[in-house]
């Protein structure tokens, strides 16, 4: 991809995630984010196959720009609580929460696939953990249940802490 085509992909992502800092990610169309990107529908697409696939590249974008030399789970955990007032609009206002969980769990699961894959001698106790296993597949589905996990907490947090103050 050249610089040109980097820089829109980059500019079509940052928009999204502004957006995505003020609105619930359901409420967020194609064409409000080409509208804040200043480029065409045609032309996200070229980029995107849909919001779904702009979501998995912005949390990847994201995700690449944290530590990478930190264990695992301490780099998720720090992730979550750095981007979590973009996280906390993942949260449907509307739509069915399993498209969300579905989203979630293909990204993280992606994560740790590929930190598994690309680093087997990485010393991280949980990446040796899932490279040692008789059955890494497995493993890794494992840990991928439990970041899950830590967003759900996170979750159900933000809206006790609405509920509270609220009253």
């Amino acid at each position: 991809m050249g610089r040109a085509q980097e820089r829109t992909r980059h500019q079509i992502i940052t928009a999204f995630l502004d957006l995505l800092a003020e609105q619930y990610y359901d409420t967020i169309s194609v064409s409000k984010v080409s509208d804040a990107s200043f480029v065409t529908r045609s032309t996200f697409y070229r980029y995107f196959k849909d919001k779904n696939d702009l979501l998995f590249n912005a949390i990847e974008s994201t995700i690449s720009q944290s530590v990478p030399d930190q264990a695992l789970m301490n780099q998720f955990v720090n992730y979550v609580e750095a981007y979590w007032p973009l996280l906390r609009h993942l949260s449907p206002s509307r739509q069915s929460r399993s498209n969300l969980n579905d989203i979630l769990n293909q990204i993280l699961w992606d994560m740790v696939h590929r930190r598994v894959k690309d680093n087997p001698n990485d010393m991280d106790p949980m990446i040796q953990l899932m490279v040692t296993a008789d059955h890494p597949e497995l493993m890794i589905s494992v840990v991928e249940g439990m970041m899950m996990g830590v967003m759900e907490y996170y979750v159900q947090n933000d809206v006790e802490k609405k509920l509270i103050s609220e009253s």
